[in-house]
């Protein structure tokens, strides 16, 4: 079997299929709809989701099948979902099969998980099970598991040739913006450390943590497919980076900037920018623009007329510039390609 491709969602025009004689096997569904269900334990360091839906993406693909995929919330259980018919597979951990009846079990897929389908899906499981093992045989598997799988410190790492699954759509998205792609990579590691299942308790979710009115304007409708996720993240990422490039001082500045902006919103780092020009600071460097800040937190900011937002402590937001920008040396020295 040749090596897999990281694919994103899709839909297939599907040919009208021969007629089948008696012998031949049912056909296979041609939509595959199919939860992650995994807490905590199982994937708060390897990328275990990413690597699920990574599978059955490449399963469907090959068979020529659209799907869709979810993860489940938290404490939410799909199983009776599943039995009832309103979802066709549901991954769990392997752990967790032990104590799973009247369903259909799937060989476990590298010791972690196993797929479940229903008891009367006996054709789709062998097909689903056969493909498993092909799978476990190519010459991609280790890499590709690896690559989801093998965790790594950003600042103790040694030299490495992979920083995530996703590198190359990183790498494409940040060639569309004209930005080091290494700098986008930092940004989906602080936002998610790469878990497409990420959520944040305001509402953001996927690898870039869109929140959902981004999303929709950019035209992600699965917030869990790496692809669209990450494009979309960059292409705003790029509006902003565009935005301040008549502000700041360099390029460096630039990203600071624009990563303000990506963390807080325009307006607030607008409402920033427009008090440091006030207070005579030098506006094309975000250190010397950040000295406002305490400033910003006093009601009577309000008073200097340049304010529109209100009130901003900004503590967040400048620690979440540092951190990018010091992942990002970090992944410059352990990536130096």
């Amino acid at each position: 079997m040749t090596g897999l491709l990281l694919v994103s969602t899709f839909a297939v025009s599907l040919i009208p299929a021969p007629q089948r004689s008696e012998a031949e096997p049912e056909p296979l569904r041609t939509q595959i709809r199919g939860v992650i269900q995994l807490d905590r334990r199982s994937s708060s360091r390897a990328l275990v989701v990413g690597y699920n839906y990574y599978l059955l993406e490449s399963y469907a693909e090959q068979n020529g099948q659209t799907v869709e995929i979810e993860a489940a919330r938290r404490h939410g259980s799909y199983i009776d979902s599943l039995k009832a018919g309103r979802v066709d597979m549901v991954a769990i951990a392997w752990s967790d099969s032990l104590s799973v009846d009247s369903v259909l079990v799937s060989r476990p897929v590298d010791s972690l998980t196993v797929w479940l389908m229903r008891a009367d899906d006996t054709r789709d499981m062998e097909d689903f099970d056969s493909w498993l093992g092909e799978w476990e045989q190519s010459e991609d598997h280790e890499r590709v598991r690896d690559s989801f799988l093998n965790r790594y410190d950003v600042f103790r790492s040694r030299q490495r040739e992979v920083l995530s699954p996703y590198d190359s759509l990183i790498r494409a998205s940040a060639d569309s913006i004209d930005v080091d792609w290494r700098l986008l990579a930092a940004i989906i590691y602080k936002e998610s450390r790469f878990h497409i299942e990420a959520r944040s308790y305001r509402g953001a979710s996927g690898l870039m943590q869109m929140m959902p009115s981004t999303a929709e304007h950019y035209g992600v409708s699965d917030p869990l497919d790496p692809e669209s996720n990450i494009q979309a993240g960059a292409t705003f990422f790029g509006r902003l980076v565009r935005r301040y490039r008549k502000v700041a001082a360099d390029e460096d500045e630039r990203y600071k900037f624009a990563l303000a902006a990506y963390n807080a919103g325009m307006g607030r780092v607008d409402d920033i920018l427009n008090l440091a020009r006030l207070r005579d600071k030098d506006s094309g460097y975000w250190e010397d623009v950040v000295q406002v800040l305490p400033e910003m937190g006093e009601e009577s900011v309000m008073d200097t007329g340049v304010v529109k937002l209100g009130t901003f402590k900004g503590s967040e937001t400048t620690r979440y510039v540092n951190d990018v920008m010091a992942i990002y040396r970090e992944f410059c020295r352990i990536c130096p390609d």
